[in-house]
């Protein structure tokens, strides 16, 4: 698939779900989580996860894909781990000119994050 090897493809998926779990996952139910999580950071396969789980293979096959579109749903209308990712990039950015002696270039992309941030608050104060 475009050239990735499978187990890296594998992992950077993990990964991301990783990644919109810890944002989102207090909105999936408890059942969802558990699934998730022995798929994700445990690198259970479906089989596994099934007899943990005490239920079907082809029922744990559903319920991560319908965790994952939820997810992604939420990612996709509130945008937390894209938002997340781009301010830890810009703050290790600013560390960087910070070690290599420029202050005013840390300085700099430390204020266009937060000019970022405050731009991306709603306007209805939620």
């Amino acid at each position: 698939m475009n050239g990735v090897p499978e187990p890296e493809r594998r992992l950077k998926h993990s990964v991301e779900l990783g990644t919109l779990c810890a944002c989102y996952g207090g909105l999936l139910t408890l059942k969802q989580r558990r699934a998730l999580r022995l798929h994700c950071n445990e690198d259970l396969t479906l089989a596994e996860i099934a007899q943990e789980m005490n239920v079907s293979r082809q029922n744990v096959h559903e319920l991560i894909l319908r965790s994952e579109q939820k997810l992604r749903r939420y990612e996709a209308a509130l945008r937390l781990a894209e938002q997340a990712e781009e301010t830890r990039a810009g703050l290790s950015e600013a560390l960087a000119a910070l070690d290599a002696g420029n202050p005013e270039k840390s300085r700099a992309i430390l204020k266009a994050l937060l000019t970022r941030l405050d731009e991306e608050e709603p306007d209805d104060g939620v």
